[in-house]
Parts: C-alpha cells; structure tokens; sequence
C-alpha cells in the first residue's frame, strides 16, 4: 500500500496539533497553578465544581450575614444593658423615697435625678446601629419612640439569614420591651409625679412597677443573647464549610508545580521532535516510500 505525501502530511499535522494544544494546556496550568481553567480541561468535573462554587458563595453571604447580625446584636445587648442600668438607679430612688421619712425637697431632687434617667432609657430604645433603629421593628428608618415615649415604630420584626436554615432577628419590636407588661416610660413618668408631689403611696405604687419594667428588658436581654449564640455558631460554621470547599477545590483543580513543569518540559521536547521528524521527512522525500 503506497502512503501518499497528503496523506502522511496529515499525519504529522494532526500530531503537531494535538502536542501543541497539550502544550498550551499545561502551559496554562504551570502558569496560572489550576488543572481547569475552562470547562474542556475537565468535563467529567464540572458538576462537583459547580457544587463547590455555589456552595462556597452562600458560605461566604452567610459569614458576612452572621457577623453583621453579631455585630447588631452585641450593640442591641448594650442598649439594653444601658437602659437595665438606669432603671436599677431609680429603682434605688425608689426605695430610699419610700416611706415618711423622706422630705419633699429630697423627693424633688430625686424626681430631676429620675427625669434624667427617664432621657438615658429613652435615648436607648431609640439607639441605632449604622442607622438603622435598633427597636423599631421593621421600621429601622425611623426613631421607634417620640419625644413622650410613644412607640411609633412596627411591631414586624425582621430576621437575618446566617445559615442554610438559620435565621437571627436582627431588630426588635420595641414596644414588647418598653410597653409590655408595664409602659416604662408611662410608669417613670407617674414615679416623677408622686415624687414632686411627695406622695408616699405613688412612690410605693412605682417600687413594684419597677421590678416588672426591669425584667421586661432582662427578658428581652436573654431572647438578645440566645439570637448571639446562633449568630455565633452559624458564622464559626460557615468559615470552617468555607475553609474546607476552598480545600477539596484545590484538590481538584489545583496543579503540582512541579509535575505540572515536569510535563511541559516533556511535552515540548516532544514538540520540538516531532518538528525536525517533519523537517527530516519533507528533505529526504520519504512521502514517497511503501
């Protein structure tokens, strides 16, 4: 059988291409340090990579989610904090105003003190975090309580994902916390009034709507605590899924550099053989053998 000079052209040809593009291949991967670079590296990958990638993005939204949410919650912890204080202060008032023995001046006097924690209680109901009003509900544009201590907000509380199936509430409905069981600033407002007034059974009536106003915000404090704990464990979760998509995602498109620089030198040796084979070839006209 006579191979023509075509057709054994084409044969060197189509082996100058395929070592070429294996070249190009590797070359890319030495280059850049990945085994893929575009879906025809590795077809029989694409479905498990897809997986990862997906999944590594929601963990990335779910850790920048879990530490906003901390972030928010730890400041709401602190407000609450605040306002627990200062009710603890006139809850002191209280007890030292209680009875006969106080004289109308002191009972003034503390009334300005109360007044003044009145401002400090209000002022963390109305507290905000990177503007948006921490006890408002859903309605964060807006401060959630008026100057007289009337909840104007929303009773909608909305909730941050952080998890495949975890959800954080990230803003409180204030008048929960601050108009419950007891309205706190109805009450303290009714505690100034006996106090200037120095009425001895208003200030014994305010001393037990005290302890009630001071564990609604212990109350709302713990439900504070417990969305921290979630946020917490879901953003420790969400960095380790991270750091091991990131691992099992090197394992398969990651390339050794030196078998990766290994094979290239290989391939291009090969390269250049095959290109003097053809040289060879063409000037000693061997197309024309049996």
């Amino acid at each position: 059988m006579r191979v023509t000079q075509s057709g054994m052209w084409e044969m060197i040809r189509r082996n100058l291409s395929q070592t070429a593009e294996r070249t190009r291949v590797i070359e890319e991967q030495a280059v850049g340090g990945m085994l893929v670079n575009r879906p025809s590296d590795a077809p029989e990958l694409l479905v498990e990579i897809d997986r990862l990638h997906a999944s590594g993005m929601d963990q990335d939204v779910f850790t920048k989610n879990s530490a906003q949410s901390l972030a928010q919650l730890d400041q709401m912890d602190a407000e609450l904090g605040r306002a627990h204080d200062a009710l603890s202060r006139v809850r002191e008032l209280a007890v030292q105003m209680a009875g006969d023995l106080p004289t109308a001046e002191q009972r003034g006097y503390a009334a300005e003190e109360v007044a003044a924690l009145k401002a400090s209680v209000l002022s963390a109901a109305n507290s905000d975090f990177a503007g948006r009003y921490l006890f408002g509900g859903a309605a964060w544009d807006t401060p959630p309580f008026d100057t007289t201590g009337t909840y104007v907000g929303s009773t909608d509380e909305p909730s941050t994902r952080v998890g495949e199936s975890t959800w954080v509430t990230t803003a409180r409905d204030g008048s929960q916390i601050f108009q419950g069981g007891v309205d706190i600033f109805a009450g303290l407002d009714a505690f100034i009034t006996a106090l200037n007034a120095d009425d001895s059974a208003g200030i014994s009536t305010s001393l037990g709507d005290l302890d009630t106003m001071m564990q609604q915000v212990m109350d709302a404090r713990a439900r504070v605590g417990t969305d921290t704990n979630v946020a917490d464990d879901a953003n420790e979760l969400a960095s380790s899924l991270s750091m091991q998509i990131e691992s099992r995602m090197g394992e398969l498109v990651s390339a050794d550099p030196a078998e990766t620089y290994t094979r290239l030198s290989e391939l291009r040796a090969s390269y250049q053989t095959a290109l003097q084979v053809a040289a060879s070839a063409k000037s000693q006209g061997l197309f024309d053998l049996m």
